[in-house]
């Protein structure tokens, strides 16, 4: 490499002889001296094997650019149809107060961590459920209360009580329609047996109690004053068959006064004692005539008179059955 060297130089420097003749001597030096470094960089060169066949390779280190890795597709849990979710509690401190069960917050207004305004609960066993109004944490307002079972009650309650007018439904055909006072029935109402009776009227905690109107499912009615939900005071039983009674009750039984009609057209009008005729009384017959007497548990009994076509004949009975005319 040395010999090309001194070769390459010696060319050099006889063209730049020649150019010293026309440019001067300080010219030609740095021309010579530009000449010489370019030449010891290009021999270096070679001497490294750069790109020569019979030169080492040289192995320079890749550049790696950092990039951001693609995160893989996020998978999605399939979603249950609409009607098969169930609703989540509230997770915040929402909190309903206890009735007979627990109960979630599953969805409304909070207040100092209570379910204030309109919202949703479910028991904690998840039967009954809950919407409508809260107060500080209780169902006050309107609201509808499902127990699960078949029974639900939409109307106004307070402190988490059924207090108000409403609805009450149970299965079949049993229900109350009216005002409640803390859970019973109190006030206004009817209320619908299970075979299709019903009561119409006063109630009083819970109990046919004041003025009022029962109707039994085969017909007979019963217009009058009730006493903890027994027939008591005034009052008239009209019954299907066409036999009507028209005056005092006590314990659900014609007690007192009072009078006792037939379809045939008899009528008794006297005293009553446990549902019966009992004690002073006049029995009229659809004839016209009449008798006027004792009575015992429903029969004769005792001394009378009979007044038949205007003759009066005077009656010995005992038992129903008729002793002597006297």
């Amino acid at each position: 490499m040395l010999f090309l060297l001194n070769s390459y130089m010696s060319v050099v420097r006889g063209k730049v002889f020649n150019m010293n003749l026309r440019v001067g001597n300080r010219a030609s030096k740095n021309i010579i001296f530009f000449v010489t470094v370019t030449m010891v960089l290009a021999l270096s060169a070679c001497a490294t094997g750069g790109g020569g066949a019979g030169g080492a390779s040289v192995k320079t280190k890749p550049v790696v650019t950092k990039t951001q890795l693609p995160r893989p597709a996020k998978t999605l849990e399939p979603k249950r149809p609409l009607e098969t979710l169930e609703p989540k509690p509230d997770t915040r401190k929402c909190k309903v107060k206890k009735d007979t069960v627990e109960w979630l917050h599953v969805k409304g207004e909070c207040k100092n961590g209570y379910a204030h305004g309109e919202g949703e609960a479910k028991s904690l066993n998840g039967k009954r459920r809950y919407a409508g109004n809260f107060v500080n944490g209780a169902f006050s307002g309107e609201g509808y209360y499902d127990w699960g079972n078949g029974i639900t009650y939409h109307g106004q309650f307070f402190e988490s009580l059924k207090h108000g007018t409403g609805r009450l439904n149970y299965p079949g055909k049993q229900k109350y329609t009216g005002q409640f006072s803390n859970n019973a029935y109190h006030g206004r109402g009817e209320y619908i047996e299970p075979d299709g009776s019903s009561y119409t009227g006063e109630f009083q905690f819970g109990n046919y109690h004041g003025e009022g109107t029962y109707v039994w499912a085969n017909g007979d009615i019963y217009t009058g004053v009730f006493e903890q939900n027994q027939m008591s005071g005034q009052g008239s039983y009209k019954k299907a068959n066409g036999e009507h009674y028209t005056g005092e009750f006590a314990d659900s039984r014609k007690n007192g006064t009072g009078t006792y009609s037939w379809p045939s057209g008899d009528k008794y009008t006297g005293e009553f004692k446990d549902g019966d005729m009992d004690g002073e009384g006049v029995y009229a017959y659809a004839d016209g005539s009449t008798y006027t007497g004792e009575f015992s548990k429903g029969k004769k009994h005792g001394n009378g008179v009979l007044l038949k076509q205007g003759v009066e004949i005077r009656q010995q009975w005992e038992h129903g059955i008729k002793i002597a005319d006297l």
